[in-house]
Formats: C-alpha cells, sequence, structure tokens
C-alpha cells in the first residue's frame, strides 16, 4: 500500500494533490481528490447572486468530477463530449442535479 503525501490543496476548489512512490521505488503514483462538498455549495451560493441575462455568455455549471463519472457508468454521458452536449443539459435541468447549476436558468 502506498504511502500518499499531500502536496497541494486548492480549498477554493476543494482539490487536493497527492504523490507516492511506486511499488517498484522506480515510479512516482500521483492521486486526485475532489471534496464535492466545497463545489456544491459554491453553486448554491452562486445561484442566489443576480447576473446580466444580457450577456452573451454564461458561466452555467460547475460538475464535481465524482457526478461526470457517475453519469458516464449510470448514464453512458460523457460530460466532456461535445455530442453529448444535449443529454448534459437535459441531466443539468433535472431536480436530481440542479444544485450542479451555477445560475437558476433553464439551459
Amino acid at each position: 500500500m502506498p504511502d500518499w503525501e499531500l502536496v497541494d490543496y486548492d480549498h477554493s476548489r476543494g482539490i487536493r494533490k497527492y504523490i507516492a512512490a511506486g511499488e517498484d521505488r522506480d515510479s512516482v503514483l500521483v492521486r486526485t481528490q475532489t471534496d464535492d462538498y466545497i463545489v456544491i455549495e459554491r453553486n448554491k451560493a452562486a445561484q442566489q447572486e443576480d447576473f446580466d441575462r444580457r450577456s452573451e455568455m454564461w458561466h452555467a455549471a460547475s460538475i464535481p468530477t465524482s457526478v461526470m463519472y457517475e453519469w458516464l457508468t449510470r448514464f453512458g454521458v460523457n460530460a466532456w463530449n461535445p455530442a453529448h452536449a444535449d443529454a448534459v443539459k437535459k441531466l443539468l435541468n433535472s431536480s436530481d442535479y440542479r444544485w450542479c447549476k451555477v445560475k437558476n436558468i433553464i439551459l
């Protein structure tokens, strides 16, 4: 079992980065961990803020990595695939994942 060492923590995004020596000691292992509750709380706070609806571009959502993995395994939706954009919008507009949006808008 590797002995993981924390090398970086970005509190604003809830991301921790760890490193460890590989079993053969000639390699390095890297692990990233996300604190989803930080992203969720930030999204909920942002939903309460007003924004200019006339703007050409809006920040629509912050989706935790664990949610993207859930979408991929449960629904076959890859959030990074442009061909899946309609499915991502449908999931973001659902009541189950509305907390991923940073604005109270329908996508």
